[in-house]
């Protein structure tokens, strides 16, 4: 068999750099992360016959394009190329001697100083998750890629931050994920990544010495209940989900129960990632990225299906990948729970639903009750009757038909004598119903 083989290639603002580059390597080093910062590149250069330090002189803000390749790697003539992005010089440092260069290169659009500097106030209003990833994807020079279902938002507000940690923080707000990978801004769903069948199959034998796994329950959790009083709309949304008794206390601002629950089921099922790590180093598995899924086999309660978080590749003598990884746990994707609450400004007590903006009450609407096209929230069972009276007299006219409205929020579609018509549909009527 023919010996295993691994070099870097390399363009250098767009030049073809590998001749220059190979002779005076001493090593690379890529950082790949699923989500959270950005991917970076580290290169030791020799610079043995002072070119680095002379005409070769690099400069913050070069722009590299590295690509990673292998020969004879599974087999005789088994070769891959594997492209790790597009880079742009951050800092570079020299030391000696001999003298050797430092460089360090981070993945970020071509507009890095606009993207991560330029800071903005901004507000977006009846527009999307996605909607919004463009706009500044558009402002950057750069595309967008949205693997995940788009998100309604009623209104955000970017206030003196730069496009990078406001964009970020809103994606993680509703439970994604995003990246900066080759000029590209990615927006996806880890859930559903976590879902992905493993790409491969690893077992101690693949491991170097040192490997390392823990798990914790500090700062985790088992449910979560989300309350938050939106102050322009009078309504307070209130949301829970899972159960038991260490309970994540959550009061993102949120305009709507759609948001409201996504942000706590979001919250909830950030804090739980990472409650058992694992990290390992082993020979190269080219093609195997962050965001990928591996299944670890022979180590008993310690195997299970794990979420790679971060791979560092590193060539020198050899090439290895360290491999941090994260233990895929169920997430909780419905809410036990959901509730908007009309805040009465003249009353101490709250409605059984919520409202659509206005203080007083429907002429014979009794005190407390919702008003028609306001929003209500049923918490157990209730028998519906095909009109108002039959429903307080609790009992069906001969031949009409019943219903049951399980719990849930529905619509008021009506009000009449203290019952209720509620429907999934706000403009439909449905089954009346006697709250009390």
């Amino acid at each position: 068999m023919l010996p295993r083989q691994a070099n870097v290639s390399l363009l250098y603002n767009g030049a073809n750099a590998s001749g220059q580059i190979a002779p005076y390597l001493a090593s690379f080093q890529y950082t790949d992360v699923a989500s959270g910062s950005s991917d970076k590149i580290s290169i030791q250069i020799n610079d043995r016959d002072h070119r680095w330090i002379g005409a070769w002189f690099p400069q913050k803000g070069d722009l590299l394009q590295p690509t990673i390749q292998t020969f004879n790697w599974w087999g005789d003539g088994q070769n891959s190329r594997f492209p790790c992005g597009t880079f742009r010089v951050d800092d570079f440092s020299f030391a000696g001697g001999p003298i050797r260069l430092s460089l360090d290169a981070v993945a970020v659009p071509a507009d890095n100083s606009g993207f991560k500097a330029t800071k903005r106030t901004e507000t977006y209003e009846k527009t999307t998750l996605q909607e919004i990833g463009q706009a500044i994807a558009d402002r950057s020079g750069i595309s967008l890629f949205f693997d995940a279902s788009d998100i309604a938002i009623q209104k955000v507000e970017q206030n003196n931050q730069n496009d990078c940690e406001f964009y970020c923080g809103l994606v993680e707000k509703f439970g994604l994920a995003l990246k900066i990978y080759n000029s590209r801004i990615v927006v996806f769903s880890e859930g559903t990544y976590e879902a992905k069948k493993a790409k491969a199959i690893l077992t101690p034998a693949d491991f170097e010495p040192g490997w390392s796994w823990n798990t914790q329950t500090t700062g985790t959790y088992t449910g979560v209940k989300y309350q938050y009083t939106n102050s322009d709309k009078n309504k307070t949304f209130t949301v829970t989900a899972g159960g038991g008794d260490r309970i994540l206390e959550c009061n993102e601002p949120a305009d709507n129960l759609t948001e409201a629950t996504a942000i706590a089921l979001a919250a909830l099922n950030k804090a739980n990632r990472g409650m058992t790590t694992m990290s390992i180093t082993m020979m190269a598995m080219p093609g195997l990225i962050a965001s990928d899924c591996v299944e670890i086999r022979g180590l008993k309660r310690l195997s299970g299906k794990y979420f790679i978080e971060q791979i560092t590749h590193s060539l020198g003598s050899g090439y290895k990948m360290a491999l941090e990884l994260r233990l895929v746990e169920p997430l909780i994707t419905e809410a036990s729970s959901i509730s908007c609450d009309f805040e009465k400004e003249k009353q101490g007590s709250q409605s059984g639903g919520s409202s659509g903006g206005g203080s007083g009450s429907t002429p014979g609407t009794p005190a407390g009750l919702p008003q028609k096209g306001e929003l209500y929230t049923v918490t157990s069972d209730k028998k519906g009757y095909y009109t108002a009276a039959e429903a307080a007299a609790g009992s069906p006219l001969p031949g009409h038909p019943t219903g049951m409205c399980h719990p849930g929020t529905y619509w008021v579609f009506n009000v009449s004598g203290g019952m209720l018509n509620l429907s999934t549909v706000k403009t439909v009527p449905g089954n009346w119903i006697n709250p009390g």
